[in-house]
């Protein structure tokens, strides 16, 4: 009599059972990788967009004379719509900011820019960023800041309003 080859149904079984605890292990652990990269790379472009109307802020102040309210006046205190092309028509301040990031190869998103009192500084500039878009083309609230970057701690446990300056945890 030849011996069978190959796994019984109960090996079979155990194996598919050891492989979906695993799953139900890693699965979640990798969805905050994903929710902390998309959260990093928010807070880069806020960065990047922050660095942006810093130099444009500067220029018109000295070149103007202008001082931040007036900027913060001009620029609108709108959402920058920072999609390329732009879906809309950008005042000078917002197409700095777009040109900004059209250079530093940020493709998508849209921009805020405001001040609020930072670290017991008053007056600070701040930018907030969003990119991702869900199904309704409605942003999704990974949400990055600069100065005072949102940390994970803070994104994971609070309602981050959009244009509301975060403060960290």
């Amino acid at each position: 009599m030849k011996k069978a080859k190959g796994f019984t149904l109960v090996e079979l079984v155990v194996v598919i059972a050891i492989i979906g605890v695993l799953a139900a292990i890693l699965v979640p652990t990798m969805l905050n990788y994903v929710r902390k990269a998309k959260l990093k790379a928010a807070n880069t472009n806020a960065k990047t967009a922050y660095n942006a109307v810093e130099e444009f802020f500067t220029d018109q102040m000295a070149t103007q004379g202008l001082g931040i309210d007036d900027v913060l006046t001009q620029y609108g205190r709108k959402v920058v719509d920072c999609n390329i092309p732009p879906k809309s028509n950008l005042t000078p301040a917002q197409k700095a900011v777009h040109d900004v990031l059209a250079v530093n190869g940020i493709s998508s998103g849209h921009v805020w820019v405001d001040k609020a009192t930072i670290a017991g500084v008053d007056d600070v500039v701040y930018v907030q960023w969003t990119g991702d878009h869900n199904a309704d083309g409605n942003p999704e609230a990974v949400i990055g800041q600069y100065p005072d970057a949102i940390s994970w701690d803070t994104y994971r446990s609070a309602n981050n309003a959009w244009k509301t300056y975060v403060a960290p945890a």
